[in-house]
């Protein structure tokens, strides 16, 4: 069972009036949702070479849906919103499942997700004052997320080194914070004196 939320539905009705494909079920979609059960397969098992092959699965997959959209034609609005969501629903589950071992506590595992908890807050609080906020991908937050990959290998290949991919991980978070805060408030400012 699909569940579509209010946000879901005004993309799929201005990308219709905008003559775009409007599909939320369609197979780069699916390829972006099945990141989570990747994800969720951390959880399932140990060991360098099956964690290996689900980060390898995880990354195919992204790589393999906005191929498929652009080369299918099926690129759209709300495939723009499901890969990111995806992409960091996968890591922070597959971060998560490493909080069994020993060399991921809660505090690094709160610090490695810190820009995500941001975004996910700064997001409901939006929703809750009624403020459209730009749902675009900023260079810091790329960086954040190609950090937490890696630690992610690290995790898996040299996990006595993580504490450094940790604070590489913080410091660009606290930038991407300050970024995402900074146009979330020009454009909360923008439509304040454009109204």
């Amino acid at each position: 069972m699909a569940v579509v939320t209010q946000e879901m539905l005004a993309v799929k009705g201005a990308e219709a009036a905008a003559g775009q494909r409007s599909t939320l079920v369609n197979v780069p979609n699916i390829i972006s949702a099945l990141r989570l059960p990747i994800a969720a397969a951390f959880f399932a098992v140990d060991g360098l070479l099956w964690r290996g092959v689900l980060l390898f699965l995880g990354a195919l997959s992204d790589a393999l849906d906005g191929w498929l959209a652009r080369h299918l034609a099926l690129e759209s609005k709300t495939g723009a919103l499901i890969d990111p969501l995806f992409d960091k629903l996968f890591v922070v589950v597959a971060l998560a499942a490493f909080l069994r071992g020993p060399y991921l506590g809660w505090l690094g595992f709160l610090i490695l997700i810190s820009r995500d908890l941001y975004v996910g807050t700064a997001y409901l609080v939006a929703k809750l004052l009624s403020v459209r906020i730009p749902a675009q991908p900023r260079p810091g937050g790329k960086l954040v997320t190609f950090l937490q990959i890696v630690t992610l290998f690290v995790l898996l290949l040299a996990p006595e080194r993580v504490s450094v991919f940790m604070v590489a991980v913080a410091v660009a978070s606290a930038i991407a914070i300050v970024d995402y805060t900074l146009v979330g408030v020009a454009g909360v400012r923008g439509r304040s004196r454009a109204a």
